[in-house]
Parts: structure tokens; sequence; C-alpha cells
């Protein structure tokens, strides 16, 4: 990623005090400031979110309920929150460049025994209560890696909750307001509902790419209507290559699996009928000799994507999203969320936020960096696993 403010040598709390300087002047005061950068130490120490485990790692000499209580009253201060989040998203945005990725993703943050917290809701098939979190991540061309933007969460219980695709096009207003419109959406197809995905494309002022298969509005091709699948479906493409997608085995133990595939894809003029835009419909198609071939439907507000170079850069820059997606949930996990224990919405809030300058910090230091196995290859990936193809072995 792009070298931000953060230097290799400094502490956590050198960052958060460069961030401070720079950004917060005097508007969290003395308390604000010593709980922050408490706070900040802690999580980045425990891994955790849980406020005596926090207190615990801060090792003060004065008793750990002393902390918790301290730690636990300031947590509850919004002022600090909005701050906070804000000093994030600008210090980031300064990095962002006009093809810079920002990741649209969500998850739930699920808490099935709670049942005190503020605006708590039901989600999943097993009513499991939660919270709903959307995330933006930021990913300059050619980076290693990659640093969290922005996080914002909500459920449908918050007062003047619309529906998600709202709060979604909230944060991503925010976002683009921060980077002075720079930067590309790449949205998230397999935690993103369809409602929401439908929704950003409709309001198409974003510049943005993202898988259309259950897009239902209609699109238009030389005077003729059709969804994104079935003209994916009726269209030629111009340009194919060879690729190698990795398939991870199953968390028993079963080896993953290394699959060929043709890749092959043109673009196309399309209008919205809603709504009058033109778009460009990306089909992409993936043939192989064990599921035959598939189309699949791309819609991005990219344009000059008539060269072989610019539209199998876009589809590689594409493909390449789901190898920050699971390094990130892997990265995210480590901090484990669902151990909150707060009841009140505004301190929820807070965390999230806490915990996304730790892996901003963490990140832009060089402490944390991703793992480079990308699902997506030029080349057969290495090691030992199943493959579709014959691969000699180098020693003979």
């Amino acid at each position: 990623m792009q070298k931000m403010a953060v230097d290799d040598a400094l502490s956590i709390r050198d960052f958060f005090e460069s961030l401070h300087e720079n950004h917060m002047g005097n508007r969290i005061g003395r308390v604000g400031y010593k709980f922050l950068a408490d706070m900040l130490d802690g999580i980045h120490q425990t891994r955790s979110v849980n406020l005596t485990t926090i207190a615990r790692g801060l090792n003060e000499k004065i008793r750990l309920h002393a902390t918790h209580k301290r730690l636990s009253r300031n947590l509850d201060d919004e002022n600090i929150l909005n701050i906070l989040s804000n000093t994030l998203l600008y210090e980031g945005a300064v990095a962002v460049e006009a093809d810079t990725k920002l990741i649209i993703t969500m998850h739930d943050l699920n808490k099935k025994y709670a049942s005190k917290i503020e605006y708590l809701s039901e989600l999943g098939e097993e009513q499991d209560s939660g919270f709903r979190v959307c995330e933006v991540l930021a990913v300059n061309h050619k980076a290693e890696s990659y640093y969290p933007l922005h996080a914002s969460i909500w459920s449908d219980q918050i007062p003047g909750f619309i529906d998600d695709a709202t709060e979604v096009i909230k944060v991503i207003e925010k976002v683009f307001e921060a980077t002075k419109n720079k930067g590309m959406l790449f949205l998230d197809d397999l935690t993103l509902p369809n409602n929401v995905i439908t929704q950003i494309i409709l309001q198409s002022r974003f510049n943005f790419i993202s898988m259309a298969n259950y897009f239902a509005p209609e699109i238009e091709f030389e005077d003729e209507t059709y969804s994104a699948s079935s003209l994916a479906d009726k269209l030629e493409t111009t340009y194919g290559k060879m690729m190698f997608k990795y398939v991870p085995g199953d968390p028993v133990g079963s080896m993953g699996t290394d699959v060929d595939l043709f890749v092959h894809a043109g673009a196309f003029p399309v209008k919205l009928v809603k709504t009058g835009e033109t778009l460009r419909l990306i089909t992409l198609k993936n043939r192989n000799r064990f599921v035959g071939e598939v189309s699949v439907p791309i819609l991005t507000t990219a344009k000059n994507l008539k060269s072989r170079k610019n539209l199998m850069g876009l589809v590689d820059s594409y493909l390449s999203k789901n190898d920050v997606l699971l390094q990130h949930r892997y990265y995210r996990e480590q901090f484990d969320l669902s151990g909150f224990r707060v009841l009140k919405f505004s301190r929820l809030n807070l965390l999230i936020t806490l915990v996304q300058a730790v892996m901003f910090y963490e990140i832009s230091s060089g402490s944390y960096i991703m793992k480079k196995t990308p699902l997506f290859s030029k080349e057969p990936h290495e090691g030992n696993m199943n493959r579709t193809y014959y691969k000699p072995d180098k020693n003979g």
C-alpha cells in the first residue's frame, strides 16, 4: 500500500499522538486523549474488545475494577467516537488515488445471548441477535496490502432506519466526500444483499464495478431490453487467457484444489432502463472441461475498455478483491468482535472504530502483512493440492 503518515518505528501510542496532533487538536481534552491512547494500546496488546481483558493488559498500578470503570465511562462519549472515526477516514483518504479500489463489504456482528443492549436486532437463519457492519477497505494500485478506511454499524432498530441499502449508501457518500470523489467501488457480491447492490448501481453517480448475476432492473443493448445475465449469455467475448483458481479445502484438513480455467471477456455499452445511465457490461466467461462454460455479468462505470490491456487489467483487479476480503476476515476474527460486553450502542460503535484504528496502525506500520496466496493466478499455484490439470513434477 502507498506509504501514509505512519513510520515503521512508531509505537501505537506514537501513532495516536501523530493522529491527535494532525487532526484532533484540543477537541477531546486530556481525559479523552488518555482514554484513546490506553484503549488503542490495550486492544493492540490483547486482541480483545472485552474491557476487563483490555484493563488487565494495561496493567495500571490501581485496582483492575477502577481501570475498567474509567474505560467504560469514557467509551460512552459520542464526541470522541465522531472525532476518531472522521480522523481515521480523512487520514486514510489522503492516500486514495483515482484508481484506488474501495472494497465495500458487510458482515453480521452476532451476540446470540445478548438481550439488553440498545437497538438489538434479529439476524440470520438461527435468529442470532446482532448488528450489521459495513466496512470500506482501500487498496492502491500495485499495493501489497490494504487498509481499513471506514466502518459503520447499525441494526433495523436504530432511530431513522429505512433499510440496509440506505445505510450502505450513507457510508459510500461519506467516503467519497473524504476522498474528493477519488477511487472506484468494488462491491462484494458475497456479503452485500442483492437489493443493496441494485440500489448502488441505480445510483451510478458512484464509480463502481460489481457482479450482476441477480441484478433485476432491465438494461438496454442495441434497442432491445435484457436482464444482465441473459445478455451476458448472448454476447461474444473478445479477449481470453488461461488462469488458475485455488479452491480451499474444508476446515477439517482436506487439500484444496487448483482449477484450470480459460477466462475470456468482452465489454459492451448498455443503458439502465430505469435511470437512462450508460454503463459497461463486462461479459466474463469461464470455461473448464469439468463444468463447461459459465457466463458472469459484471456492470461497471469504467470506460476505455476496448483494449486487451484495459479490459483484462480491470478483470484481474476485480478478481483480486476476494484475496483482500479473505485476508481481512481472517484478520478481523483475531479481535473476537462478538466478545463485546457493553449495553449502549454508542459504546459498541466506538469499540468497532477503535479496532479499525488498531488495524490501520498495524497495516500501515508493516506489523501486519497480507499473505500472498492469490485465489486467481496466471500460473499454477504452488504446494501440495489437488489439480484439475496435469502438472509435471519439477524433480522429474
